[in-house]
């Protein structure tokens, strides 16, 4: 049994929780217009920030003391901690005590040296970040982080919650965090993606979405720790639309497949299901699918984003949260900026707030690269009913193929791999060699070309082509320390001057870590869970712990997953395994 012991939520709205649900149940939020001069962007857009140097201000008076040159987003990431660790007794410097990071960019915004100067350029990386925020409390672990685009902040629920169950750690502090910058809010204007008006989720007239920022901390524990009311994890998974890396799914099929798994049973149990809510007009019908589906049209369904825009790697966190304290409160919170429903199929949209008497709910999410997540937590009265969650036996994972490509050599089971030489660098060479007539790989960036490559040998099995094949519910876990740098720096530079701005949907898209796990399961029809992980060091233990993790999904067939680093053409490695699983 997994535990939810404390939480916090730092937003525009309030600095802890109950400063937040508060403001939600009065209907405020803190969508603004912002001028594109002071971003120095080409089109205004709304969002919902933090006021100018909120955040320093509040760490300085909170930590006076502290001289280490800490960014914005770690300051941010520190106070929620903080806030929500104070409300219990467990010492974050055990080795019992993990922390995990979810966001999906970070620190970017060092990639342009006129920002914060102060900060080492290479806490870019989510890896020195994580270490650096874990650092501040003393944790001697190795920080987990996870960069799974929208969905990070419900998959790292998910992975806390699996590491509790498995017994390599007692506590987790789970934290999601993102803040606005240019990089971002420039890529989600090349898109088309952003509403000129607050957004507006499920209604008629919706046109894009709102970003937002914010921190959100929950601290979980398999300790059985007596709680009136404990809210605990009944189940959660990952699920990959095989479909699209940035579009959503026409049938809905990764949320479909995601409510499915963690309603199986309890249907009737639930106060509502908190969704995704983007108000794009493509997300929202992708879920009113899969709800339809899923035959979950009668419950109640909302979405938050109206009271907080997007918040990215904190979403799925603050949101969960949120869903506690209205359960609790015995109420669905409003859609805020829903009036008339917009999509195909009659879902049930919250529009005020209404009374429930139900303890339990689902938080959904999906995101670019194909995710989607769901979570299921139950509100819990006494010892009887803690019983959603179980103790999760460590399964044996078996290597069939192994893998292992770098710029001077290509190994598939200990044997070398010689390609023929010509033009081109190696990954073009071995694809031209020994994948052929998938002409998408030209538009790949480089992680994802090496991950593709890397698969499709080990599949092949040593270079015989079509030796095998996956089964549907292969879950594909890349874990690497650059991420999606390379790519980062690639659009950093078209928008780096006014004079050149050009900032590149095409480019944009890869700049998230996980999209090349939805390249791999788009090639080959995979729907099982996808997932990248940053680490700032290959440590071969700690990536066998996390591909564990995935056999909690008992639906798991086999597993692709290892290391996968890709600074440049120069520099890469990926040492990958197609695992079988032991039953």
């Amino acid at each position: 049994m997994v535990q939810c012991i404390a939480d916090n939520i730092c937003s525009p709205l309030g600095w802890n929780t109950e400063e937040n649900f508060a403001a939600v149940r009065e209907g405020r939020s803190e969508l603004r217009l912002h001028d594109a001069q002071s971003w120095a962007l080409q089109e205004p857009f709304v969002a919902s920030l933090f006021p100018q140097n909120a955040v320093t201000k509040r760490f300085s008076d909170a930590f006076p003391h502290v001289k280490e040159p800490l960014s914005h987003f770690e300051k941010l990431a520190i106070l929620s901690i903080s806030d929500a660790i104070q409300k219990t007794s467990v010492e974050l410097r055990s080795p019992d005590v993990i922390f995990i990071l979810a966001s999906t960019k970070g620190n970017v915004e060092l990639l342009d040296d006129k920002n914060q100067p102060d900060i080492p350029r290479d806490r870019v990386r989510l890896g020195l970040t994580a270490e650096a925020i874990a650092r501040f409390f003393g944790n001697p672990n190795t920080p987990l982080v996870v960069s799974n685009a929208c969905i990070s902040g419900v998959h790292a629920q998910i992975l806390a919650a699996r590491l509790l169950e498995m017994g390599t750690y007692r506590y987790a502090v789970v934290c999601g965090c993102d803040v606005q910058s240019r990089f971002i809010i420039s890529g989600f204007q090349s898109f088309k993606a952003l509403s000129s008006e607050p957004c507006k989720p499920f209604d008629r007239h919706r046109d894009g979405l709102n970003l937002g920022e914010g921190a959100a901390t929950m601290v979980l524990t398999s300790v059985n720790i007596p709680q009136k009311d404990a809210w605990i994890v009944c189940n959660g998974v990952v699920r990959n639309d095989a479909n699209h890396i940035s579009g959503p799914s026409r049938t809905g099929e990764g949320s479909y497949r995601a409510l499915a798994t963690v309603c199986e049973k309890q249907k009737e149990q639930l106060a509502f299901i908190n969704v995704h809510g983007t108000a794009t007009p493509y997300n929202d019908e992708m879920e009113a699918i899969a709800l339809e589906r899923a035959e979950l049209l009668s419950a109640p369904v909302n979405a938050l984003k109206g009271y907080f825009g997007h918040t990215m790697g904190a979403a799925g966190i603050l949101e969960t949260i949120l869903s506690f304290k209205a359960v609790e409160a015995q109420v669905v919170l409003p859609t805020r900026g829903f009036n008339e429903l917009g999509v195909s199929k009659p879902v049930s949209v919250v529009d005020k707030e209404s009374p429930t008497d139900k303890k339990q709910f689902i938080k959904l999410l999906s995101g670019f690269g194909g995710c989607n997540g769901a979570i299921c937590w139950k509100q819990v009265g006494n010892e009887a009913e803690r019983s959603c969650s179980n103790h999760a036996s460590v399964v044996h994972l078996t290597p069939i193929h192994r893998v292992k490509i770098t710029p001077t050599q290509v190994i598939v089971d200990d044997l070398s791999i010689e390609t023929k030489g010509g033009e081109g660098d190696l990954l073009t060479r071995l694809y031209k060699e020994k994948v052929k007539d998938y002409p998408k790989f030209y538009k790949m960036d480089g992680l994802s070309k090496l991950g593709l490559i890397a698969t499709e040998l080990l599949i092949q099995g040593g270079g015989q082509q079509n030796e095998d094949s996956l089964p549907e519910n292969t879950a594909i876990v890349f874990i690497g320390r650059s991420g999606s740098l390379a790519d980062d720096r690639k659009y950093q530079e078209t928008i780096q001057t006014q004079k050149n701005f050009f900032p590149s949907p095409a480019v944009f898209v890869y700049t998230l870590p996980n999209i090349v796990t939805g390249e791999v399961a788009i090639k080959h029809k995979t729907y099982g869970e996808t997932a990248f992980y940053a680490l700032e060091k290959k440590d071969d233990v700690l990536i066998h712990h996390l591909l564990q993790t995935v056999c909690c999904d008992t639906t798991t067939e086999k597993i692709i997953g290892g290391w996968l680093e890709y600074e440049s053409e120069d520099c890469f490695e990926a040492d990958l395994c197609l695992y079988q699983i032991g039953k």
